[in-house]
């Protein structure tokens, strides 16, 4: 395994460092009840689904550009295309945040522009999918609650009355049947419950968003062996020609 560079650990800081600032933002969330055990486990979640985004870019793209993949890995998991199956590992690439790609040409390399391509296909990928969950929660977040929303009391009746007379007859208070208090009590439940899973929702989309582009900038970053140093040193080559 490659030793980590300088470059290596700034950005895996940056990253980590990242994370535990939306930890401490994350327990905040009413969502999450305030917990920081809670907010530890959704940001480890959405963590390793990010990362596998990622990773099935660079997949997806070295695909497109003829290249057989071998392995795709999200710690703590391995995918083999050689036996089809998911195996438990636990070792964290030197120079990747979080997981890789294992593929090969044919020809035994690829172009520069497909090495370019399948570099770009991960951090693109993060933002493609930041962008559609953004766009998703924005539109959602329009909508009304599934149950309606709360009755709003408008104001009480005008009723004119002459000094010195006894207001006109009224009509006695009617209490309701055990249907109607049913009936709201349902709604009112059905608008508690529709309102967490709205809140659930805006938690989950704002962390997933933000875990995205991080990912997506911190790969773009042209240390040795990430991303952003393979497309560089591609577009310096093709500058050559």
């Amino acid at each position: 395994m490659a030793r980590k560079t300088l470059g290596d650990r700034l950005v895996h800081a940056l990253w980590y460092l990242a994370s535990g600032v939306l930890w401490v933002t994350a327990a905040q969330y009413e969502a999450l009840d305030h917990n920081w055990l809670v907010a530890f486990v959704v940001i480890s979640v959405v963590q390793f689904v990010v990362i596998v985004i990622h990773e099935l870019g660079h997949a997806w793209a070295a695909w497109r550009c003829g290249a057989r993949v071998h392995a795709i890995c999200a710690v703590p998991f391995i995918w083999s295309a050689r036996t089809r199956r998911v195996r438990f590992e636990p070792r964290m690439p030197a120079r990747d945040i979080g997981g890789y790609v294992s593929y090969a040409f044919a020809e035994g390399r690829g172009s520069t522009r497909a090495d370019m391509a399948i570099s770009a296909a991960g951090p693109l990928a993060n933002f493609a999918s930041a962008a559609a969950v953004a766009a998703i929660s924005g539109l959602l977040a329009m909508m009304p609650l599934a149950a309606g929303p709360a009755a709003r009391p408008g104001p009480p009746p005008m009723v004119a009355v002459e000094a010195g007379t006894p207001p006109a007859s009224a009509k006695p208070a009617r209490v309701p049947s055990e249907e109607e208090l049913g009936a709201f009590l349902a709604r009112h439940q059905a608008r508690q419950q529709a309102k967490a899973w709205a809140q659930w929702g805006e938690a989950l989309s704002g962390l997933f968003v933000t875990l995205s582009v991080i990912l997506g900038l911190l790969n773009l970053v042209p240390h040795r062996g990430s991303d952003g140093a393979e497309i560089l040193a591609g577009w310096r080559r093709l500058r050559r020609r």
